[in-house]
């Protein structure tokens, strides 16, 4: 990451009060140098000295977040939107144990986390001292590195290696697959700046000063101690000929785009390869294809309805899948990728991490996937007849989905979830971020909310799926988005369902002390939809209770004191405020009233209407992908 102007410590030698204020200032300026811009605060006392130089150093923005957990999910998303590491900032106990289940999504899903733990010294281990426990590779397998950092010094040697230090954890944290990385940092006490004396342990002699030298002072030019240069693998020959070869053979390709927060930074060479060789595109929401308005005509814009038609049974199964990003969360598209055992799949990404819940991929290409979609356009041929007319089958069908879709919904007056997504569509603004919760949401945002002529920066917890932090993370995403690239502030919507705000309300706080710009929008359908798709539907008052939670507290009560609810009677109600508050600043919470049952029911209904619809035009084409009546 190139680094910028940092603040020099030309007043490091004139006074130093003690060794532990020396150690944290040095570390915090390296990491400052390597590109770190923000850090969630925790409080804490273990990680004092650290506290005490990220809030003085002028180029560091730093959040005061007293949940831990919550801090970690916010962090999770402002790394999301910012594009760029953030760090965290906890003292020793439990306080570090609460970053867990946000570390595990980071990990599973590329977010570059820098977690800082302060720690007890080594002599306050296994003797009954408070507030201590084991803290190395407390994360396990879910960061990407950990280092137990060495306790502080003032020597030219340890100086160094702590600067090194700072360059190789924001270095893992990208490269070579981005994610969290974990550093433990013992202190003895003093804890604060404060000066000590000759006698003390904690005492910085003059001499010692003098011989750091440069390890306290840093590089010249504010450069990182080390500048380490790595870059994603470009696509050697090897690579652009399987994938060359096998789209020229294929007589019925087909892309799928996953959810990737890396997606808009190949979807142009993925677009122009699609549109070159004639290639229909499945996009989820996610995969930055979608809600794009240069997507181009391949995007299949309610691909999830089209899967789950018969289509493919009338049409043909796909003889080629490349597929991008994370597995499907559309069950139709899941079914259609899982039952293409024939076909030969292709997987395309940055890193070796192997996506293949179904064991069915033929071959997998871990090369920039820009690069390789650049060139493998310029060497492909053109689309013969029968590729052209596998690809229009694919625009009409979803051409007729969509009509579908809009003549069963535009004129419905009852609130639905389905309905809901579909009337956002076209409600959301050019440079909206939007941002939703796992479970159903996501499922009906895949199949009703089709896409528009306008960009929207989509986010999603994908690594996991899991619905707790998501007012916290997406509290995050509306504090990067904010600073992003100079740009003016665009609003950011957050979507959720009453389960998952349950989990993460008090977050609506940090939201409001934070005078961040975001809309929340909460589907209050009483209790978790999934389940009525699931066995455990089937066992009355356990279900309810258990799984369904439909008892538990209402919305109206959860929201914090002070918070202002929103409850819109019908449609009309409903695009006003959903406007209103988008153009407005500040935070605003509307709850949005549906009923889970009805919404399971319409789901269904939709898509049968939808498949028979298609059903009906491909039997009736004279398409050589279209049967004859």
């Amino acid at each position: 990451m190139p680094s910028e102007p940092s603040n020099r410590l030309d007043d490091t030698q004139a006074f130093v009060p003690n060794v532990n204020t020396l150690w944290a200032r040095v570390l915090v300026d390296e990491l400052v140098r390597c590109g770190l811009r923000e850090v969630c605060i925790s409080p804490g006392s273990r990680s004092a000295p650290l506290v005490f130089q990220f809030a003085a150093h002028p180029r560091i923005v730093d959040h005061s977040i007293v949940d831990e957990r919550s801090a970690g999910f916010f962090a999770l998303g402002l790394a999301r939107a910012s594009a760029r590491p953030v760090a965290l900032l906890c003292t020793s106990g439990t306080a570090a144990a609460n970053y867990f289940p946000a570390i595990c999504e980071a990990e599973g899903d590329d977010v570059p986390l820098l977690v800082l733990t302060g720690d007890r010294p080594p002599e306050d281990h296994d003797c009954g001292a408070q507030q201590v426990m084991e803290q190395a590779r407390l994360y396990g397998e879910h960061v990407r590195w950990f280092h137990r950092v060495a306790q502080p010094e003032a020597t030219a040697h340890k100086l160094a290696y702590l600067r090194s230090l700072a360059c190789r954890a924001i270095h893992r944290t990208q490269f070579p697959q981005p994610g969290p990385v974990h550093l433990d940092l013992p202190f003895s006490k003093p804890l604060e700046p404060v000066a000590v004396g000759p006698d003390s342990p904690a005492h910085v002699p003059r001499s010692a000063l003098d011989e750091a030298g440069s390890a306290i002072d840093g590089r010249a030019d504010s450069m990182p101690w080390i500048r380490i240069h790595a870059a994603l693998s470009p696509p050697d020959e090897p690579a652009l000929e399987q994938l060359v070869g096998a789209l020229d053979r294929a007589k019925r390709p087909l892309i799928f785009a996953g959810t990737d927060p890396d997606g808009p930074d190949y979807r142009q060479a993925l677009r122009a390869l699609a549109e070159h060789a004639g290639i229909p595109i499945l996009a989820e929401p996610g995969s930055g294809l979608r809600h794009w308005n240069a997507r181009g005509a391949n995007v299949i814009g309610a691909g999830d309805l089209v899967a789950g038609s018969r289509f493919h049974d009338l049409c043909g199964r796909p003889d080629l899948i490349v597929r991008t990003g994370s597995a499907p969360l559309s069950w139709a598209t899941q079914a259609l990728l899982k039952n293409a055992e024939q076909a030969f799949q292709i997987a395309v990404g940055p890193h070796s991490k192997l996506v293949d819940p179904d064991h069915n991929l033929s071959l997998q290409l871990a090369v920039e996937p820009g690069a390789l979609f650049d060139e493998t356009a310029r060497r492909i041929a053109t689309p013969n007849t029968e590729r052209r007319a596998w690809l229009h089958a694919h625009q009409r069908a979803d051409a007729l989905a969509r009509c579908e879709l809009d003549r069963c919904l535009d004129g419905s007056q009852t609130f639905s979830a389905p309905g809901m997504w579909h009337a956002l569509g076209a409600l959301l603004p050019d440079g909206c971020g939007l941002y939703y919760s796992s479970s159903m949401l996501v499922r009906h945002l895949d199949a009703f909310m089709c896409a528009h002529d306008r960009d929207l920066d989509v986010y999603f917890n994908r690594g996991l799926n899991g619905i707790d932090g998501v007012v916290s993370t997406g509290a995050g995403i509306a504090a990067g988005r904010r600073k992003r690239n100079g740009r003016a502030p665009q609003p950011t919507l957050l979507v959720i369902g009453d389960v998952a705000l349950r989990h993460d309300a008090t977050a609506l706080l940090l939201a409001r002390e934070l005078n961040l710009d975001l809309t929340v929008l909460v589907v209050d359908n009483h209790g978790g939809e999934i389940f009525e798709y699931l066995p455990s539907a089937g066992y009355g008052e356990v279900h309810e209770r258990h799984f369904a939670t439909s008892e538990s507290t209402p919305i109206r009560e959860i929201i914090p004191r002070g918070i202002e609810l929103l409850e819109p009677a019908d449609w009309r109600q409903f695009s006003e405020q959903i406007s209103a508050s988008l153009a407005n600043r500040g935070l605003h919470v509307i709850r949005f009233p549906t009923d889970r049952r009805i919404d399971h029911r319409l789901r269904g209904q939709l898509f049968d209407r939808i498949a028979q619809r298609v059903e009906q035009a491909l039997q009736g084409s004279d398409s050589p992908y279209f049967p004859q009546a």
